[in-house]
C-alpha cells in the first residue's frame, strides 16, 4: 500500500512539484547567474599575472595580505591560476603570497559572490568571503616557516630574468566580441551545474520529508558542521550548482548556516580539478597537509558562524 501511494505521488503529483519548484529557483536565481558572469568574464581582461607580481613582491605580510585579496577578486578558476603561479614562483617570488593567492581564489571569485548573495543572501556572501581571506592569510603565513623544499616539487626551474618578462608584457585588448563568446561559454559550463544543483534540491525539497534531515541539520552542532566540511569532499560539483543545494537546506531543513559555511569551504577548494591543478607546483604532502588545514580552519569558522 505504502509503495503504491508512493508510486502514485511521485507521478502524479511529485514531478509536476519538481518542475515547478525549480522552475521558480531557476528564474529566482538567473538574473544574479548572469551578473555574475559578465562581471567575471570582464576582469579577465586584466593581465593578472603583471597585478600580482607588482602587489605580492613587499614585505611579506603585506604580500600575503594583498595576495588574499587578489585571489578574493580575480575571476580565474583553478586551471587559470595554477599557471600564473608557476610562472610567478618561476620568477623568483616567494611561494607564500602565492599559496594565499591560490586558495583564495580557488575558493572565491566575484561571479561567486553575487550568485551566493543572490541565492542564498548577502550575509552568507559577505562572511564566505571573510572566512575565505581569513584561511588564504594564515595558509599564506604559514607557508614562511615550512620549507619550501617540502611545498614544491624539486622539478620547478627558476627563470634566469626574474620577474622582467611579467613587467614587459604587453596588456591585454578589450575585444567585445570575445567577451559575449566568453561569456556565452561560462554560461553553458556554469549553467549546466547550476540546473543540477536546482533538479536536486528541488527534489530533495519535494520527496525528502522534512523531519528526516530537521534533527541531522541543527544549527550549531559540532558534529554536524564537521559533517558539512567533509560532505563537502564529494558533493561539491561546482560553485553555482552547490548554493540552490544549500540553499534549500537552509530555508527548508533548518541546516546551520556554520555547517552551510564549512561545505562550501572545503567543497570548492577538494574537488579533484584544483586539486590536480595544485599537483602541477605541489608535492603530495603539502597537498595532504593543504586539504587538513582547509577542514581544521573550515570547522572552526563554522562553529564560529552558528
Amino acid at each position: 500500500m505504502n509503495r503504491q501511494w508512493f508510486i502514485e505521488y511521485f507521478i502524479t503529483q511529485g514531478i509536476p512539484l519538481l518542475l515547478l519548484k525549480s522552475w521558480a529557483m531557476i528564474i529566482e536565481f538567473l538574473p544574479y547567474l548572469v551578473m555574475g558572469i559578465l562581471i567575471g568574464e570582464l576582469l579577465k581582461f586584466a593581465s593578472w599575472t603583471k597585478i600580482i607580481y607588482k602587489w605580492v613582491t613587499k614585505a611579506p605580510v603585506v604580500s600575503v595580505i594583498l595576495g588574499s585579496v587578489i585571489g578574493i577578486v580575480s575571476p580565474l578558476c583553478t586551471y587559470g591560476t595554477i599557471p600564473v603561479v608557476i610562472q610567478l614562483y618561476k620568477s623568483k617570488v616567494h611561494i607564500a603570497p602565492l599559496i594565499s593567492f591560490m586558495a583564495a581564489s580557488a575558493l572565491m571569485n566575484p561571479q561567486l559572490f553575487v550568485m551566493t548573495a543572490g541565492g542564498i543572501g548577502i550575509e552568507m556572501a559577505v562572511v564566505l568571503t571573510i572566512a575565505v581571506f581569513i584561511f588564504s592569510f594564515g595558509a599564506g603565513m604559514l607557508s614562511y616557516v615550512i620549507p619550501s623544499t617540502i611545498m614544491v616539487r624539486k622539478s620547478i626551474i627558476f627563470n634566469e630574468d626574474g620577474g622582467d618578462t611579467i613587467l614587459n608584457r604587453e596588456k591585454k585588448l578589450f575585444i567585445v566580441k570575445q567577451y559575449a563568446i566568453n561569456c556565452l561559454n561560462s554560461f553553458k559550463s556554469v549553467g549546466v551545474f547550476v540546473l543540477i544543483g536546482v533538479l536536486i534540491s528541488a527534489a530533495a525539497e519535494v520527496y525528502i520529508p522534512n523531519r528526516i534531515t530537521a534533527y541531522a541539520m541543527q544549527a550549531g552542532r559540532i558534529p554536524t558542521i564537521l559533517a558539512g566540511a567533509l560532505m563537502g569532499i564529494p558533493m561539491y560539483a561546482c560553485g553555482g550548482g552547490a548554493i540552490p543545494f544549500v540553499r534549500n537546506f537552509i530555508l527548508g531543513n533548518g541546516l546551520g548556516k556554520g555547517t552551510a559555511l564549512a561545505f562550501f569551504l572545503v567543497g570548492s577548494a577538494t574537488r579533484p580539478a584544483p586539486l590536480m591543478g595544485m599537483a602541477a607546483l605541489f608535492t603530495p604532502l603539502f597537498l595532504a597537509g593543504y586539504c587538513v588545514f582547509l577542514i581544521i580552519s573550515s570547522v572552526l569558522m563554522g562553529i564560529v558562524y552558528v
